[in-house]
């Protein structure tokens, strides 16, 4: 019956779209995007449905519930408002799509660690689906921590190199492209690197997903660094275009896209560091409490946490 009501409502938000475009409110889609509008949806609904399925020993934390959400609300703001239109026409809101894209939103989903809510809420057949053979080989692949790096850096930064960028904003089919790759290597690398289950549960240490989340950050700091201090006009569609703000120049423009690809991103990679030795440290004390040491046996080192 919910699913029913999201396709409803995105038939109903294509037709709006379609013939009252310009009497619609900020809030609405700029352009309409079926794909995004029902796939936020659906997994909303699929969460909050899961979410009263879930025991209540089992039940992600109010904190983990809230990242969620805060993370498919900002995928749907960027791409299905009138932000969208915005980011089309200056660089630096651009750049604040993309991180938000690839970095802020999955980094937030990733914390609200939304598996076994969506797995219970979701259609018998879509889990069916993701537990297939197929599916489970190819995750066995890609969530590894050096190829969620490599996927993660190519699906960020090749839009960033100035022709390719300049077809993407001009092409609608590309820039759809653009986007969802970003979003999806992003949701891929996070959910790697914020993994909170310890080892044997999940494949690799919480060493191994902390250094993946924070090597990933220096490639990125060149790059970002080169478009924020050049002097050269990297991206010359936003001048043909017409810039939203005519007041900002193309240089001012092009640094400040910098700086936000540069030092929000940078912050949130060392905060998966931070994440990752906190997750460690947790699981280390958990795994002190639970182990039952024998009789007449000594314990001759500590933990490196200190206990």
């Amino acid at each position: 019956m919910a699913e029913a009501l999201v396709l409803l409502a995105a038939l109903a938000m294509d037709l709006l779209c379609r013939l009252v475009p310009a009497h619609l409110p900020y809030l609405f889609p700029f352009v309409f995007n079926a794909p995004v509008f029902i796939g936020c949806w659906l997994v909303m609904v699929w969460y909050v449905r899961g979410l009263k399925l879930v025991p209540v020993a089992g039940r992600p934390g109010r904190v983990r519930q809230w990242f969620f959400v805060s993370g498919v609300g900002l995928i749907y703001f960027v791409l299905q408002t009138h932000f969208e239109y915005m980011a089309q026409h200056m660089f630096f809101l651009n750049r604040i799509q993309a991180v938000v894209l690839g970095m802020v939103a999955p980094f937030a989903i990733a914390i609200g660690w939304m598996a076994q809510p969506l797995a219970m809420g979701a259609p018998d057949w879509l889990v069916r689906f993701c537990k297939g053979g197929v599916v489970r080989t190819a995750g066995r692949v890609l969530f590894h921590p050096v190829i969620c790096m490599a996927i993660f850096l190519v699906t960020t930064d090749l839009w960033l190199i100035p022709s390719v960028h300049f077809m993407a904003m001009i092409d609608p089919a590309l820039y759809a492209v653009m986007n969802i790759s970003c979003l999806l290597g992003g949701l891929l690398f996070w959910l790697v690197v914020l993994d909170p289950r310890p080892v044997p549960v999940a494949r690799f240490s919480f060493l191994a997903r902390a250094g993946a989340g924070f090597l990933v950050m220096f490639p990125q700091i060149v790059i970002s660094s080169y478009i924020a201090l050049t002097r050269q006009d990297l991206y010359a569609f936003y001048t043909l275009c017409g810039r939203l703000f005519p007041s900002i120049s193309p240089g001012y423009d092009q640094m400040l896209g910098g700086i936000i690809q540069w030092i929000p991103p940078g912050m949130m990679n060392t905060a998966a560091l931070i994440i990752g030795l906190n997750s460690l440290r947790l699981s280390d004390i958990k795994a002190e409490k639970d182990l039952v040491i024998p009789p007449g046996a000594k314990v001759y080192e500590a933990k490196w946490v200190g206990r």
